[in-house]
Parts: C-alpha cells; sequence; structure tokens
C-alpha cells in the first residue's frame, strides 16, 4: 500500500510562486484521487486536494492584496 506522500520531486517550491506550487499539489492529489485503487486512498487523496484548494485560494487573495510597486 502506498502511503499518501504529498511531497514529490518534479517542482522545487522556490522555483514557482506559492499559488502555482499549491495549485500544483493540488493537481497532483486530484489525479492521486481519480487513481485510487481503493475508497480510503482516494478519500485520503481528496482531503488532501481540498487543503491544497484552501491553501490555492488564500495565497492568490494574498497576491490579489499585495501592494504594487512600480519599478
Amino acid at each position: 500500500m502506498q502511503s499518501m506522500d504529498t511531497h514529490t520531486h518534479l517542482i522545487k517550491p522556490r522555483n514557482y510562486h506559492p499559488a502555482a506550487y499549491a495549485l500544483y499539489r493540488q493537481m497532483v492529489a486530484v489525479r492521486r484521487a481519480i487513481s485510487a485503487k481503493t475508497v480510503e486512498e482516494s478519500q485520503a487523496a481528496a482531503r488532501w486536494a481540498q487543503a491544497w484548494y484552501r491553501l490555492v485560494q488564500r495565497k492568490l487573495k494574498q497576491t490579489q492584496q499585495a501592494p504594487r510597486y512600480l519599478h
């Protein structure tokens, strides 16, 4: 049985905007939910997807509220 590993090494978080990284992690969790072999695995992956979705929304809101500076 595979553990619900929430990290993959396909992208490095420091190279991406936090909202983009969270969206990527949400996508990974959704894929795991879809391809799960058991109901329990699917439910766990769905919970991770929901948690990452909330983080995406928070990061986007923070980005929208951030002051804009002209260079």
